[in-house]
């Protein structure tokens, strides 16, 4: 039986690859390009690779795969930055997709997956993203838009993302119900955190007073409110869990800790463990990745992964399995 080939393209820590492999599909992964070093010694410690950084720029390599995946750079689309766009020959580092496009061209996969942020179908980038579907429809594929949201397919985290599903001459129609969420953020805490990710005093103080950030509050008078982490960042700094989500059992119902320093409690950051949990990586993948990379490049890569929960459930959709033949056909009724 042929194997199912791809090629990642930015592709960090490798979420689509981890994502097969839990499917326990046959495939090879032709080629992993990613310009970030460290993104790359994770990677290459993870799946017993020896990647070198790729400028994707330069990438001009006579591979032909099934699928191309690209999680193209979101900075630029993101709400978080200064919104320069991705448009053709804008130089942005975001519009690093239409290299993807280049190469699609040449190699021409029957399946394209393109992931980004959520602010790419916003009013400032939907043309960008209407340009993208109208260039691949010249060269025959059909698309799907998609937006995902990973608290409904299995990780307590409210990370938004758009999928961007495009196949060679067959339709997509893609139907992807939420799931029904059986886990917590408790269910992906440490349970012995090293206190240097505790905040200082001065930092506690402040969160209670502005309601600030995203932090894990820990005392034995406390009780979980919302058990649902905000988005994981790629800064340190921003890798926390609402204080908002967490109400004291020796108050009114819906009075909360902010401001009020009701008991000695402890406000800490996640972990880069707790993150990499919150993508859907198992602890052996990053136990590896620890050997290579600093804390603050495993925080980078964290909030850099997709969730492989949320690929799992969308390769199930697209009944991706060991053979390259599934790609000509439509997807079966619901």
């Amino acid at each position: 039986m042929m194997k199912l080939t791809m090629l990642e393209f930015f592709g960090g820590i490798g979420a689509p690859r981890r994502a097969l492999e839990r499917l326990n599909l046959d495939f090879q992964v032709l080629d992993y390009v990613e310009i970030d070093k460290f993104a790359v010694k994770s990677y290459n410690a993870i799946y017993g690779e020896n990647y070198e950084p790729q400028d994707i720029r330069e990438w001009d390599k006579d591979l032909k795969a099934d699928i191309i995946f690209h999680g193209s750079p979101c900075q630029d689309f993101s709400q978080a930055g200064r919104g320069a766009g991705g448009e053709k020959q804008s130089l942005t580092r975001s519009s690093l997709l239409w290299e993807t496009v280049r190469i699609v061209e040449t190699v021409m996969p029957k399946l394209i997956i393109w992931e980004n942020v959520a602010s790419v179908l916003g009013k400032n980038h939907k043309p960008v993203v209407d340009d993208y579907l109208e260039t691949l429809e010249n060269l025959g594929y059909h698309s799907q838009v998609l937006k995902l949201n990973a608290k409904d397919y299995g990780i307590p985290q409210n990370r938004k993302r758009v999928f961007i599903i495009s196949k060679l001459g067959v339709p997509v129609t893609l139907d992807l119900s939420p799931l029904e969420l059986d886990k917590t953020l408790q269910d992906f805490l440490e349970s012995n955190v090293d206190e240097k990710f505790n905040l200082t005093s001065n930092l506690k103080q402040y969160i209670n007073s502005q309601q600030a950030g995203n932090y894990v509050v820990s005392a034995s008078r406390l009780v979980l409110n919302r058990p649902i982490a905000s988005t994981i960042s790629t800064r340190t700094g921003r890798n926390r869990a609402d204080c908002s989500d967490y109400i004291s059992e020796d108050f009114s119902v819906n009075e909360n800790v902010a401001g009020v320093d009701l008991v000695p409690y402890t406000i800490r950051r996640l972990t880069p463990r707790e993150c990499w949990r919150l993508q859907g990586f198992d602890d052996a993948s990053f136990n590896r990745a620890e050997q290579v990379c600093s804390n603050s490049q495993l925080y980078k890569q964290a909030g850099n992964s997709i969730v492989v929960d949320v690929l799992c459930h969308l390769f199930k959709a697209l009944e991706v399995n060991n053979s390259p033949n599934y790609l000509y056909r439509d997807t079966p009724s619901p």
